[in-house]
């Protein structure tokens, strides 16, 4: 989503007037000893419905820090794994295919049964969670049936010798119910002069900073919120240029600096200031802060094409306040000076 904001001055040998202008487009188990339970297992069926051809979806983490080179896992009865296997009925992986694999990766099926599928990969040492989809499993075909999957870690490279760590899944096909939902994504973003909680609020578009002159800077404010619920969160850019006259322009602030009157300044910032006396620190429940160089009080800056906020997982409403501050020198020319600024909000889901 992206807001344009415009900023218009003029400029006399008495003084300057400006404005800004905004406008938003928003658019259990047993086990060895030594050996480790997997912790955080499941298996996620596509299509949980008897003797179906689907997608299995294995999701555990490593528990021992032992190199594993492969990975076994068998379709049983029981979840032990000292007792002998048997086949829940109907049950086929021979034509299974590793479609996805997530974390500890490399993987490839070495070996493919009705009841047993053996991963393997050049042994390594594991960390977190992983996740392995197998597509073209047939279900067992009870009606229903209830089916445990033993999963077991290797240090070889075949499914052979002792077990490094153990864990078993269970679930259960059904006759004809097929339960699914989805959430879609989401961002949220608007600007205006001043916003309330959230974006249903949002009010006028234009910022009078005022009569400008050499002793003080003028200054004004605009607000924005941002939330999303995308994975890995948000960032808000700023793009534009300075205040310019024709071939006149206001230096802008390429670094944080402070305020000083009778130098050419254009800057802002998303944080609370004393000098001069602007802004708010950002609010709500959200995780988005502002980023560096904006994050400064009493520093302000502008660089076409940073980055002014951000987070790195989801988030809810976040509100920012971004203070602008103006400074002409006394030989600073005449004219109407204008400027566009564009924020845009981006997620990465």
């Amino acid at each position: 989503m992206a807001a344009n904001l415009r900023l218009i001055a003029r400029h006399s040998l008495f003084g300057l007037l400006a404005a800004v202008l905004a406008t938003t487009y928003f658019m259990a188990n047993p086990h060895r000893a030594l050996a480790l339970q997997l912790p955080d297992r499941s298996l996620y069926i596509q299509n949980s419905q008897s003797g179906a051809t689907t997608s299995h979806v294995f999701r555990f983490s490593y528990a021992s820090s032992a190199a594993v080179g492969s990975v076994v896992l068998e379709y049983c009865t029981d979840p032990f794994l000292e007792l002998t296997c048997d086949a829940p009925s109907g049950i086929d992986a021979s034509g299974a295919v590793l479609a996805d694999q997530t974390g500890e990766t490399g993987y490839s099926i070495l070996d493919a049964q009705a009841n047993r599928l053996v991963l393997t990969r050049a042994p390594a040492t594991p960390t977190g969670t992983s996740s392995y989809s197998f597509d073209t499993i047939v279900n067992p075909t009870g009606n229903p049936d209830t089916f445990y999957v033993r999963i077991s870690t290797y240090a070889s490279s075949d499914g052979s010798g002792s077990y490094i760590d153990y864990g078993a899944v269970v679930n259960s096909t059904t006759t004809s119910i097929l339960v699914s939902s989805e959430v879609p994504p989401i961002l949220k973003f608007c600007v205006g002069l001043t916003l309330g909680d959230d974006c249903s609020t949002a009010n006028e578009s234009i910022i009078d900073l005022g009569d400008l002159s050499t002793a003080r800077a003028a200054r004004g404010t605009s607000q924005m919120i941002a939330a999303t619920n995308a994975e890995f969160g948000l960032a808000i850019g700023v793009y534009g240029t300075t205040m310019t006259s024709g071939n006149n322009t206001i230096r802008q602030l390429d670094n944080p600096t402070v305020n000083a009157p009778g130098n050419a300044q254009f800057g802002l910032n998303l944080r609370q200031n004393t000098d001069p006396p602007i802004g708010a620190n950002p609010t709500g429940v959200g995780i988005t802060t502002p980023t560096g160089r904006y994050n400064i009080p009493n520093r302000y800056a502008f660089v076409s094409g940073d980055t002014v906020a951000t987070s790195s997982a989801a988030t809810d409403n976040r509100k920012f306040t971004v203070s602008y501050i103006v400074n002409v020198p006394p030989d600073q020319a005449p004219g109407v000076y204008t400027a566009t600024l564009t924020y845009v909000c981006a997620a990465t889901f």
